[in-house]
């Protein structure tokens, strides 16, 4: 992971923790895939709404 991606991740953990939250491995995990660019927010985000079992819908046309 670059300085950079590892700032980027450092900061949201601080940020997270600032707000008295904390994030699962899982989410981390992810928030250091996209710093990477090995995956896209759009993909996290579908893989977050599979594992609590919500679909994705369209919007209708």
């Amino acid at each position: 992971m670059t300085q950079k991606a590892k700032g980027s991740v450092k900061y949201s953990l601080a940020t997270h923790a600032a707000e008295k939250m904390v994030p699962s491995r899982k989410a981390v995990r992810l928030c250091e895939k996209i710093a990477e660019g090995r995956i896209s927010g759009d993909s996290a985000v579908e893989q977050i709404k599979r594992s609590y079992g919500i679909e994705s819908r369209r919007p209708n046309a």
